[in-house]
């Protein structure tokens, strides 16, 4: 299929209508409609027939409904929204999230230009839960780390793994897949949070290439109610990313990449974050999550 066909936006849904309906907004207003799009609800807590209206009234009958059977957790729902697409090239637009018009023209013309990247990202404005730009530091950081933050970069071999070692800047929800690449790799079950980094960093490994824009194309939302926010507050988050850091030390022991290896083993931005929330919690008077998040510093 020709990369000049649609782009699948395949949004991944449990709860949160109201984001739902902005998220459709959002891709409604793209100004390149070469586009198609559907809902796949994975077993939410809303009943079936009044989101499937809801649906089809805010996507103006453009986006369709898919309803799975049960609840087959974020990687299954995720790699459900990467099945069911008919095109060459999908993106799963988190349903609290939005795009900015430009992200579909954004994201086909940089499919033309690199025919053998298996996916593409890009920059993002920040918003909060009023759809208004918001500040975060964690994603200040990601701008500074991020090798495409001014110019169009493609991530490959062991100077891209490395570059994924040292953090993982790439905002998921703005990669846009390849398929007939992509092939049947997908994102990894048994993880919460950095299932994402781990499907990325092993299509590298794999020697396919990643493509980074600067351009902001698309809006994420940070809140309270999200799942990287609450896996943050049970510090589940910061498991997965040392035992990726490990995973990624021994990998690059094996072939000889000693940058890599120090890199994993000093666990930098790790390390930084959650000193950042220690004294976050600190300031806001919640000691026990400060003590919890020192005695898991001291472990990493």
């Amino acid at each position: 299929m020709s990369d000049r066909s649609p782009i699948t936006f395949a949004i991944p849904f449990y709860a949160g209508a109201e984001y739902l309906r902005r998220a459709i907004e959002s891709l409604l207003a793209q100004t390149d409609e070469r586009w198609t799009g559907f809902v796949c609800d994975n077993a939410g807590p809303e009943p079936e027939a009044e989101m499937a209206a809801r649906v089809r009234e805010w996507g103006q009958g453009r986006v369709g409904y898919v309803r799975n059977p049960t609840n087959i957790g974020m990687a299954g729902n995720f790699n459900r929204c990467i099945d069911l697409a008919e095109t060459e090239l999908v993106t799963l637009l988190h349903s609290d999230d939005e795009l900015e018009p430009d992200y579909c023209a954004t994201m086909h013309a940089a499919s033309e230009r690199h025919p053998e990247a298996v996916a593409i990202y890009c920059a993002t404005v920040i918003i909060g839960p009023d759809s208004r730009p918001a500040f975060s530091m964690a994603d200040a950081v990601k701008r500074f780390i991020n090798p495409a933050s001014r110019d169009e970069v493609v991530l490959h071999g062991e100077p891209g793994i490395r570059a994924l070692v040292t953090a993982n800047f790439i905002i998921a929800p703005t990669l846009c897949f390849r398929k007939r690449i992509l092939g049947d790799r997908r994102f990894p079950d048994g993880f919460k949070f950095i299932l994402d980094w781990e499907l990325t960093t092993s299509l590298l490994l794999d020697g396919e290439s990643l493509v980074g824009l600067p351009r902001r194309s698309y809006r994420y939302r940070r809140h309270d109610d999200s799942t990287t926010e609450e896996l943050s507050r049970t510090y589940q988050r910061f498991g997965e990313e040392s035992a990726h850091y490990d995973r990624m030390r021994e990998i690059a022991m094996q072939h000889g990449w000693e940058r890599c290896v120090e890199l994993a083993t000093r666990k930098r931005m790790l390390k930084l974050n959650m000193t950042y929330r220690t004294l976050k919690s600190l300031a806001t008077l919640r000691f026990d999550d400060a003590r919890r998040s020192l005695s898991l510093l001291r472990e990493t």
